[in-house]
C-alpha cells in the first residue's frame, strides 16, 4: 500500500522495516490518529462553556483596572462583553447554544453522505482546520473588539457545520480498517473515550485564559485542532 505523503516519507527512509509495511502498524496508526482528531473536536467545542463566566458576571464584586471610569448605570455590567452585558445576556448565550446545536444536528446527514462518498483523510482533515479556524475567529472578536450578536451567531453556525465532519468521518476510518469479528466493540468502547479526554482537556485549556484573556481560551483550541487536521492529512490512511 502506498499511504499518505508522511507514510511514504518514513518508508523511504526506513526502506527495510517491515513494521512499516505491516497491517498492524496501519491498524494502530489510524486509531491513535482518529483518536486524537476527535479528541481535538470536542477539546474544540468547550471554549464557550467556560468563557460564558466572563462575558457576562456581577462586575460589582470585580475589581476595575486602574482608570476605569464605572458609573452607576454600569456599576454591575462594565466587565461584561457586549452585547453580552444586558438584561438579555442569558437569552443571547442561549442563542449562541441553539445556534450551534441546530447547525450541528442539521449539517450531521450532509457530512455523513458526504463521507461515504469522499476520500476520508481530505475530507477529515479539511473539516478539522476549517473548525480550528472558525473557533480561532470567534477568539480574534477579543483582540478586535467584535461585538456584534450576528458576528458570533454565524461563527456558531459555520462552526457547529464543521464539527459534524468528526464523527461519520473517524468512525468510517476505524470501520475499515476493523472488521465486524475483531473485537470491535472493545476497541470503540476503549476508542470511545476520547469524548471524555477531549472535554477535560478543552476545559482545562480554556480555563487557563478565561480570567486574562478569553480570546486565547478559543484561539488556542482553534490552532490545536487545526494542527491535528494537518497532521491527519499528512498520516491517515482511512482504508486499505
Amino acid at each position: 500500500m502506498a499511504g499518505p505523503i508522511g507514510i511514504r516519507f518514513l518508508r523511504s527512509c526506513f526502506p527495510n522495516s517491515h513494521v512499516l509495511q505491516s497491517r498492524t502498524f496501519y491498524k494502530a496508526l489510524v486509531l491513535s490518529l482518529t483518536f486524537l482528531a476527535y479528541c481535538t473536536y470536542h477539546l474544540s467545542r468547550r471554549p464557550l462553556s467556560i468563557v460564558k463566566s466572563v462575558l457576562n458576571q456581577n462586575c460589582s464584586i470585580v475589581a476595575p483596572p486602574p482608570g476605569t471610569v464605572i458609573t452607576n448605570a454600569t456599576i454591575n455590567t462594565w466587565c461584561d462583553w457586549a452585547p453580552f452585558d444586558g438584561p438579555n445576556a442569558n437569552s443571547l448565550l442561549g442563542i449562541m447554544d441553539s445556534c450551534y446545536l441546530f447547525s450541528y444536528a442539521f449539517f450531521m446527514f450532509f457530512s455523513g453522505f458526504l463521507a461515504e462518498r469522499c476520500n476520508l483523510r481530505y475530507f477529515l482533515a479539511l473539516g478539522m482546520i476549517m473548525s480550528g479556524i472558525f473557533t480561532y475567529l470567534f477568539g480574534v472578536a477579543f483582540y478586535e473588539g467584535i461585538h456584534s450578536i450576528w458576528y458570533f451567531a454565524a461563527i456558531q453556525i459555520v462552526g457547529g457545520a464543521l464539527q459534524t465532519t468528526g464523527w461519520p468521518a473517524t468512525v468510517a476510518c476505524v470501520a475499515h480498517w476493523f472488521p465486524p469479528k475483531s473485537s470491535r466493540g472493545l476497541i470503540f468502547g476503549v476508542w470511545n473515550s476520547h469524548t471524555n479526554l477531549g472535554n477535560i482537556l478543552g476545559a482545562a485549556i480554556a480555563g487557563a485564559f478565561v480570567e486574562t484573556n478569553w480570546g486565547l481560551s478559543f484561539m488556542v483550541p482553534g490552532i490545536i485542532i487545526a494542527v491535528t487536521g494537518f497532521l491527519l492529512f499528512i498520516f491517515l490512511a482511512p482504508c486499505e
